[in-house]
C-alpha cells in the first residue's frame, strides 16, 4: 500500500511537472525604474512572468512614443502602462486585466506606490475621502452608471440604473456590452426610491447618485461614501468623469482624460467648420421632450449640445429642467429644425402628419427628427453623448461637417465601452432619426 502511495504520487508530481513545462511563460520588458512596481504586480500575480530585456510580450512604459494607435493603453500608474505586442494573446491580455484590477492596485498600494486613499470633491462640493482600491459601486444615478462604463471601470459595478436600456431593444444592446446587465439592474433605486437593505447587502465601498437625490438622508446610516453629480452642461461632464475616474484609480483616469480629448476635439473640429457663421445663419433648433409641447430649458444640457452642433437652441431663454409651452409659442419661435429626445413618445411622423403644426418652419420643410442612441440617450450627460454632437452637426449641416456618425459610433464603442458594433448596425442607428 505504501509503496502503491509513493508510485501515485509521483505520476502526480511528473504530470504536474509537465503541464508546467507546457504552460507558456509570459515575458515582461520594463523600464529600469518600473521594475518595483513590476515586480510587486508579478509576486501578487498566479501565473508566472519572466522579466526579459527585449522581444518581450508585454513592455511596461512611461514612453508615450510606444502607445498603441487608436486603442487605450492599460494604466498601472498615473503616468506607466502596459503595451501589448500582440492584443490577442491571452496570457498578456489577463496580465494587463489583472494590473489595471483591484488586485493589482492593491499590491501596488501595499508598496507605497499608489495612495490608499483619495480624496475627491463632488459636484455638490462635499469632500470626500475614498478607500481605494474600490471594489464595488452601485449608480441609483443612471448617467454616472455611463460614466463608469466610460472610464473602464464596469467590473466594479454591483448594482446601478440604466437609461435608456429600459425598453427591450435597449435591454438586449446592453446584455450585449455587459452580459451582467440583467442583474446589475434588477434591483430598485433610483433618484426617487431605493431599498437600503439591498444596499446594506450589496456592501458598496461607493454610491453615486445625483445631487437632487431624494433618500440621501436614509443612506447616511450606513456610512457608505455617496458621491454626488449634476451634469447639465459640458463642463460639469468633463469634471464628472474626471471625478470617476479619480476614484477607480490610474487606468479609470487615463480612460476619462481619453474620453476628455475626444470630446473637446470633436466640438473643435465642429466649431472650426461653423464658426464663420453669423448667429442668423445658424439653424434654429427646437429640442422637445417626452411629449412634443415639452421642452429644454437654457440651462439643460440638450441647449449646451445644440451650440456645440453649430445651432442655437429657441428655448434657450428658459429656466430650470424641462419646460411646458403651449403651440401658439413654438409658432412664434419658429424653428428651422426640430429634434426629439431619444425617449420621447412622440414621432417625427405625428408632427409632420399633425394639422396644428403646419405653421412650424420645421414641419413645413420636412425638418423634424429624433435624435437616435444605442443605449444611454444621446441628448444627456454622458459620455454617449459625444456622438450627439456629431449626430446634431450632420443633421444641421448636411455634407458640411466631415464627421461621419457611423464611422464615429463604431470607433466610440470599440474605445470606451470595449464593444464591437457591427457597422450596417451603426449606420442603420445614425440614419433613423432622419
Amino acid at each position: 500500500m505504501r509503496y502503491f502511495r509513493r508510485f501515485a504520487l509521483g505520476l502526480l508530481l511528473t504530470a504536474a511537472a509537465a503541464l508546467h513545462a507546457q504552460t507558456p511563460t509570459l515575458t515582461l520588458q520594463a523600464d529600469p525604474d518600473l521594475l518595483p512596481a513590476v515586480e510587486a504586480l508579478i509576486a501578487a500575480y498566479e501565473a508566472p512572468v519572466e522579466i526579459v530585456n527585449a522581444d518581450a510580450d508585454l513592455i511596461a512604459t512611461r514612453d508615450a512614443a510606444l502607445l498603441p494607435s487608436g486603442r487605450l493603453a492599460p494604466h498601472f500608474l498615473p503616468d506607466a502602462f502596459l503595451v501589448l505586442a500582440d492584443s490577442t494573446a491571452s496570457a498578456a491580455t489577463d496580465f494587463a486585466a489583472f494590473a489595471v484590477s483591484p488586485d493589482g492596485q492593491q499590491a501596488l498600494i501595499d508598496v507605497g506606490l499608489l495612495p490608499d486613499r483619495v480624496t475627491i470633491t463632488d459636484q455638490r462640493g462635499n469632500v470626500l475621502e475614498i478607500p481605494q482600491p474600490v471594489r464595488r459601486v452601485i449608480t441609483p444615478y443612471s448617467l454616472a452608471t455611463y460614466l463608469v462604463y466610460g472610464v473602464d471601470a464596469e467590473d466594479r459595478l454591483v448594482a446601478g440604473g440604466y437609461l435608456g436600456a429600459r425598453t427591450p431593444i435597449g435591454a438586449e444592446r446592453m446584455t450585449a456590452i455587459d452580459p451582467r446587465f440583467p442583474v446589475l439592474s434588477s434591483y430598485v433605486m433610483n433618484q426617487r426610491e431605493i431599498n437600503i437593505e439591498e444596499v446594506a447587502n450589496l456592501d458598496p465601498d461607493v454610491i453615486f447618485a445625483s445631487a437632487r437625490t431624494a433618500w440621501l438622508d436614509t443612506v447616511a446610516e450606513l456610512n457608505i461614501p455617496v458621491v454626488l453629480f449634476q451634469g447639465e452642461s459640458p463642463e460639469l461632464l468633463i469634471e464628472a468623469m474626471r471625478i470617476v475616474g479619480q476614484i477607480f484609480g490610474p487606468n479609470a483616469q487615463a480612460q476619462a482624460e481619453a474620453w476628455i480629448a475626444y470630446y473637446e476635439d470633436v466640438v473643435a473640429r465642429v466649431t472650426a467648420q461653423t464658426e464663420a457663421l453669423a448667429e442668423a445663419e445658424r439653424p434654429s433648433v427646437l429640442v422637445v421632450g417626452e411629449e412634443a409641447l415639452r421642452v429644454v430649458s437654457g440651462e439643460m444640457y440638450q441647449t449646451h449640445l445644440v451650440a456645440a452642433a453649430g445651432g442655437r437652441s429657441v428655448s434657450a431663454a428658459l429656466t430650470g429642467g424641462w419646460n411646458d409651452v403651449n403651440l401658439e409659442q413654438i409658432v412664434l419661435w419658429n424653428p428651422d429644425v426640430i429634434v426629439i429626445v431619444p425617449y420621447g413618445r412622440v414621432t417625427p411622423q405625428d408632427l409632420l402628419n399633425s394639422p396644428e403644426w403646419q405653421a412650424v418652419a420645421a414641419v413645413q420643410a420636412g425638418q423634424v427628427y429624433k435624435m437616435p442612441s444605442w443605449v444611454a440617450p444621446w441628448d444627456t450627460p454622458v459620455p454617449d453623448s459625444v456622438l450627439g454632437v456629431i449626430w446634431m452637426a450632420q443633421t444641421l449641416f448636411p455634407g458640411q461637417v466631415d464627421l461621419d456618425c457611423a464611422a464615429e459610433m463604431t470607433r466610440f464603442f470599440a474605445a470606451f465601452y470595449q464593444h464591437e458594433i457591427d457597422p450596417a448596425d451603426a449606420a442603420a442607428v445614425c440614419q433613423a432619426g432622419r
